[in-house]
């Protein structure tokens, strides 16, 4: 086709048939050659070749399979049918393959490419679907709560009326200078007054992230020039702007726990704390074998976090792992958090260190619960 569109006058010189070009049978000889006889000795002479075809059969004999798109090996064999042009023939031949081997190499990553999509929305589709299993356990047992709790609401209460308290204004004394009001102490939230906002919580989808993007590479330092900027004249004595933190971090991690088992509605028999059992990987297991790693903060929820080596191994050995963010554990800084995310080795970034940062934490396909403490 490629002749009859750019050289006609050559495709027309051809002393067959297209047919009969096109019907040839190719055959794979290892040990191809020409033989012929010396007129002079009268001896065989045997000459390897590329290629070379038998008409009278319709084969086409190669060495190997290499031969097929070489100018001159299938390339000079099928130009001796066009008299005159041989040469033209061939270079197209040569053409012609490497276009088709462009087009195959095309297709094949064009196939790729489409495996990687399918590979990525079956994962898609699997987190949802645990996603949801979860939601579907949580609501049943919240369902199963309600159920029990009413049975026993049934028993009546006797009402105490307390008299009412005598209002006397406190005696006048001398004036003092107003006090300025103190800080309000810094106290974790508690989890038996959290409500939730929405019980079934809901699903976020996956976000594209900006992992892809180079990172920013810092310049290279020149003599005399720096970018640190330089020391003040007087002093830089730190404050401390906020009261100390009255609150371990043990206390800090045992109320994200609790505060897991009420989004789930769950007990303390159902998700067991594993927390002193170093080198286990996760915080706590629940009765069906699935492993959750709690990483708790006091205020708003970050989207970087930090897993041990143990961990890393954990969320990547186990199908069943849940990495579990809980945030505005302090009380006043902000809404409670819960977001429960499954496979988050398959869908955050990683970045190996002395631990391993995960990146993605708040673009995460994930179940997120929200609770607010009741006033």
């Amino acid at each position: 086709m490629t002749l009859q569109r750019n050289a006609a006058s050559v495709a027309q010189s051809l002393d067959c048939s297209w047919d009969q070009l096109a019907d040839l049978t190719v055959c794979i000889a290892p040990h191809l050659a020409c033989c012929f006889d010396l007129p002079d000795t009268g001896e065989t002479v045997h000459v390897p070749v590329d290629a070379g075809i038998d008409w009278s059969s319709g084969t086409l004999y190669v060495r190997d399979t290499a031969a097929l798109t070489r100018t001159s090996g299938v390339g000079r064999s099928i130009a001796a049918r066009f008299p005159g042009s041989r040469r033209d023939v061939a270079l197209a031949w040569g053409a012609a393959c490497d276009q088709a081997e462009k087009g195959r190499t095309a297709v094949q990553l064009s196939l790729a490419d489409d495996q990687v999509r399918r590979d990525r929305e079956a994962a898609e589709a699997e987190r949802e679907r645990r996603l949801r299993e979860l939601g579907n356990e949580v609501d049943q047992r919240r369902t199963a709560t309600k159920a029990q709790a009413g049975t026993v609401a049934g028993t009546p209460r006797t009402a105490v009326i307390l008299p009412p308290a005598l209002s006397t204004p406190p005696p006048a004394g001398p004036s003092a200078p107003p006090v300025p009001p103190a800080a309000p102490p810094r106290r974790l939230v508690d989890p038996g007054r959290l409500r939730l906002v929405d019980p079934s919580g809901i699903i976020t989808p996956l976000k594209p992230s900006a992992a892809g993007a180079p990172s920013a590479r810092p310049s290279r330092y020149t003599s005399g020039t720096s970018a640190l900027p330089q020391p003040r004249a007087g002093s830089a004595i730190p404050l401390q702007h906020t009261p100390p933190r009255p609150y371990t971090g043990m206390e800090q991690e045992k109320v994200a726990l609790d505060v897991v088992r009420k989004a789930l509605a769950i007990d303390d028999d159902w998700l067991r704390d594993l927390r002193a059992q170093r080198g286990l990987g996760a915080d706590a297991v629940d009765a069906l074998s699935r492993f959750y790693e709690l990483k708790a903060y006091k205020d708003a929820e970050p989207d970087t976090v930090l897993l041990t080596p143990a961990e890393f191994q954990r969320a990547a050995e186990s199908d069943d792992f849940f990495l579990v963010i809980v945030s505005g554990l302090e009380a006043g800084t902000g809404p409670v958090s819960v977001r429960i995310i499954p496979q988050p080795l398959q869908q955050l970034t990683c970045r190996p260190s002395s631990s391993v940062t995960v990146t993605g934490i708040r673009g995460a396909h994930s179940r997120v619960y929200q609770l607010d403490e009741e006033r």
